[in-house]
């Protein structure tokens, strides 16, 4: 199993409060101050970490 196939399998995984803490970790750590506390940015991330956990065709987790 690839890195990305592992990381899709632990946000797949992961519980929605995760996942938020998660992107609010990113966005105070990544983003200019002005994204980093937009809520707005915060549900992209996690809406990409859903698309991203999707399973591919052919996989299962």
């Amino acid at each position: 199993m690839s890195y990305s196939n592992k990381i899709a399998e632990l946000l797949a995984r992961a519980s929605e409060t995760d996942k938020v803490e998660f992107a609010h970790f990113l966005a105070n750590n990544l983003d200019s101050d002005d994204h980093a506390h937009d809520s707005a940015r915060v549900r992209e991330y996690v809406a990409a970490f859903d698309r991203f956990a999707a399973p591919k065709q052919g996989e299962q987790f």
